[in-house]
């Protein structure tokens, strides 16, 4: 059964009908610096210190979680860290591999790779193992959301970007492979303020994007 895993940001929430779905694919997506990481601490954290039979699982892919800014928002609570499982798979092999043995999941767990196409991206500059490349990430994300439902684990995935070709619009990395496994995704941009703008992309509906900030203690409502 699916529930919702807050991310300790009312306004998202909102946008989320209450947060996170578990056992199914969360994307998030934006451009380099639009806040993806840190929302997902921001929901890890939280959602650790409400449930304290919760553990996390972090790939940390892109080598993108600095470890005194993971402390600084753990402050002093060491029981966080302790049920923070953190890998960090340095090829798209070993990221294929470390997904094959995670811990044992249940359900109010979290896990997040971030991001899940970073080392995927690397792979497909080689022509000739695009398609090798193409369907071992079809499966990796397949195997993903088995095991979300299995579990009832709630999955976190970030997502790189690429360019629209002839426009000034972006989109994920494997776009339609993603689009088609995620039953939520969320856009991630940074506006001229310096805010971000967060745009509810699936499920489809008419909803207005809301505008969130990054600061010390994570990436919170913005200011009116």
């Amino acid at each position: 059964m699916s529930t919702r895993t807050s991310t300790g940001i009312p306004p998202l929430d909102r946008l989320l009908g209450g947060g996170f779905h578990s056992a199914t694919i969360n994307l998030i997506y934006g451009e380099p610096a639009a806040g993806k990481t840190t929302l997902t601490l921001n929901t890890t954290l939280h959602h650790l210190r409400s449930n304290r039979a919760a553990k996390a699982v972090y790939l940390d892919v892109d080598n993108k979680l600095n470890v005194g800014r993971l402390q600084q928002l753990t402050g002093d609570r060491d029981d966080l860290l302790k049920r923070l499982h953190l890998y960090t798979p340095e090829s798209f092999d070993l990221q294929s591999l470390t997904l094959e043995y995670l811990p044992e999941l249940e359900h109010g767990d979290i896990v997040i790779i971030d991001s899940i196409t970073g080392l995927y991206r690397g792979e497909t500059e080689d022509t000739e193992k695009t398609f090798q490349v193409n369907k071992e990430l079809n499966r990796q994300v397949g195997y993903i959301l088995e095991i979300a439902k299995t579990t009832g684990a709630t999955m976190l995935l970030t997502g790189q970007v690429r360019s629209i070709m002839d426009t000034s619009q972006i989109e994920p990395v494997a776009p339609r492979l993603l689009r088609y496994w995620s039953s939520t995704i969320l856009k991630l941009e940074k506006t001229s303020s310096g805010s971000r703008q967060v745009t509810l992309e699936k499920p489809p509906g008419i909803r207005v994007p809301i505008i969130l900030t990054i600061n010390e203690s994570g990436i919170v409502e913005a200011d009116d």
